[in-house]
């Protein structure tokens, strides 16, 4: 073919390529159905605190106390939970503290020693209390007014019962008189207050049983003892 007549049918070929559209080849091939790539969503961003303390205290809740306290592992009460928490609230933040530190067991749960991680500061275990204690402060009790004080009082000494001494007292353990039970408690009750709370400071050995000092728990203030005795009492008479 001579280029005159080859000039006219390449120039209808380039006419029929430019017309398709690949009069240049496409920067990428899509396919019909083929999925895009999507960049995944990042995680929305957790709220932190803006007390400093608080913070501090939600970094190791989050890496040291979340996997327990979340699912609520061994009756461990969930940030948040204010009906859990009111009882605990309700001792005050220093026996928060105290137990967290020290580890404790109640009857709902048992909470170990700075929740099995030794290496946490008495600071670290602090700010993680004042972290769970600042989400569930809904559960904190308002300022009782005079005329309810002795309920207040009752009821502080049910807290401390409970975490403290309710393992011996409820079940009896070496002779340790239920609450309730009138007839263990009238001849102890004679005996009045202060020799109970001296009793129950001190410990003694009776002909029936023996109680620890303290009851065994030796962070236990004065004031924790005798608004415990009083509980008892008053449940007894």
């Amino acid at each position: 073919m001579t280029m005159k007549r080859f000039l006219p049918f390449l120039t209808v070929s380039l006419f029929f390529l430019s017309a398709c559209g690949l009069e240049k080849p496409p920067a990428s091939l899509k396919f019909p159905g083929a999925k895009e790539d999507i960049a995944p969503a990042a995680p929305a961003a957790t709220a932190v605190p803006s007390d400093p303390k608080l913070a501090a205290g939600k970094v190791v809740y989050d890496a040291n106390c979340a996997a327990c306290h979340d699912a609520g592992m061994m009756g461990a009460p969930k940030p948040g939970d204010n009906a859990a928490w009111a009882p605990r609230i309700a001792q005050g933040i220093d026996v928060v503290i105290k137990n967290s530190i020290t580890g404790f067991t109640g009857k709902a749960g048992t909470m170990p020693a700075k929740g099995g991680n030794a290496s946490l500061t008495d600071q670290e275990v602090t700010n993680a209390v004042a972290f769970m204690t600042d989400k569930s402060k809904g559960a904190t009790a308002t300022a009782a007014t005079p005329a309810a004080a002795p309920a207040a009082a009752l009821t502080d000494g049910k807290a401390l019962y409970d975490a403290n001494c309710a393992a011996c007292h409820d079940s009896g353990m070496m002779g340790a008189p239920k609450p309730g039970d009138k007839a263990a408690w009238a001849p102890r009750i004679a005996q009045g207050a202060a020799v109970l709370i001296s009793h129950a400071t001190d410990g003694f050995k009776g002909k029936v049983g023996m109680m620890p000092a303290k009851g065994g728990k030796a962070t236990l203030t004065g004031a924790e003892i005798s608004s415990i005795v009083t509980y008892m009492v008053n449940k007894s008479k």
